[in-house]
């Protein structure tokens, strides 16, 4: 009977703990919803506050680029204006520099012209040379050879 008592009280207490413990649960549920209800107006407000701030910033930082972008055209114009004024000295100045080195490669191009109609000539005189010699040499061993023949053929009668 004692056993049965004590039982049934620990399942009264086992219970009970259940009980609290789902009345807690839903009074943090509770206490949940209403701060995020709570909080939703707040989240809201602050987004836009930001938005608007973001907005702010970006178009003064729109206007600062747009700035210095103007300034940057107007002082790349006035490179233009003055560096144009210098045109005419520049294109004399690359006339003349071209004129000078054309004339170093036209010297350059006539000494090598002359080197190489040299050099052409002298190869021809020596392969002349080499004919001349190599055709005497024939010339001669068949004479020497024809002669030769001409022995063994006398020797043969």
């Amino acid at each position: 009977f004692i056993m049965a008592k004590q039982v049934e009280q620990l399942e009264k207490e086992k219970k009970e703990l259940q009980e609290r413990l789902k009345n807690q649960e839903k009074k943090i549920d509770y206490f949940e919803r209403a701060k995020r209800l709570e909080e939703i107006p707040l989240i809201k407000t602050a987004y836009e506050e930001q938005r608007v701030h973001d907005m702010e910033l970006w178009e003064q930082q729109e206007e600062e680029r747009i700035t210095t972008l103007q300034l940057e055209r107007e002082k790349a114009l006035e490179h233009k204006n003055r560096l144009s004024r210098m045109l005419e000295d520049r294109d004399l100045f690359e006339a003349r520099l071209k004129a000078s080195r054309r004339t170093v490669y036209e010297d350059k191009l006539k000494q090598f012209q002359e080197r190489l109609a040299e050099e052409r000539s002298n190869r021809l005189e020596e392969r002349k040379r080499q004919r001349k010699e190599e055709r005497r040499i024939t010339y001669y061993r068949e004479k020497e050879e024809e002669e030769q023949r001409l022995r063994e053929e006398q020797l043969l009668k």
